[in-house]
């Protein structure tokens, strides 16, 4: 259910105005981080990756799936990933339409990388902040994973 985010009274604009210095901060240290792992490649493409070395072997229509994008542009994403060896694409045994594709090792390896430079440059930006800082930064983290545990829960 969308609601209406036209203020009824003074809570609910600072309910909607935090809402959306959320939302601002969070799309931006998520473009932040994505820029750390200077992969070349698209969010699309990095989270695919991410998704096909979580999951296991996938077959393109799942990935698509997995991804919200359209079986078209799962095709393209994973012919630049087979195209830098992050990827293999093999035919189902059971069934020769489909394709599946597994992280090679290289995949493994360039993930770990993005995830790496990622996390050191935060680890830059959080040593800049003093302890106070840090210890509100843990509880917020908290709040966070609440949001996001169980998204349906907060629909």
């Amino acid at each position: 259910m969308i609601r209406s985010l036209t203020p009824a009274t003074p809570g609910d604009i600072e309910t909607v105005q935090l809402a959306g210095r959320l939302r601002f901060s969070v799309a931006r240290m998520n473009r932040l981080l994505r820029q750390q792992d200077q992969s070349g490649f698209g969010p699309t493409v990095v989270a695919a990756l991410a998704s096909v070395e979580k999951l296991g072997p996938l077959t393109l229509g799942e990935l698509a799936a997995r991804e919200q994008v359209a079986p078209p542009t799962i095709t393209k994403v994973v012919e630049k990933l087979v195209d830098a060896g992050l990827v293999a694409r093999t035919v189902d045994p059971t069934d020769r339409r489909v394709s599946r594709v597994a992280i090679t090792a290289k995949g493994s390896r360039q993930l770990a990388t993005f995830r790496t430079r990622r996390t050191e440059w935060l680890v830059g930006r959080l040593e800049g902040l003093d302890g106070d800082q840090l210890a509100r930064l843990a509880a917020a983290i908290d709040v966070l994973e609440h949001l996001i545990d169980t998204p349906e829960a907060h629909a």
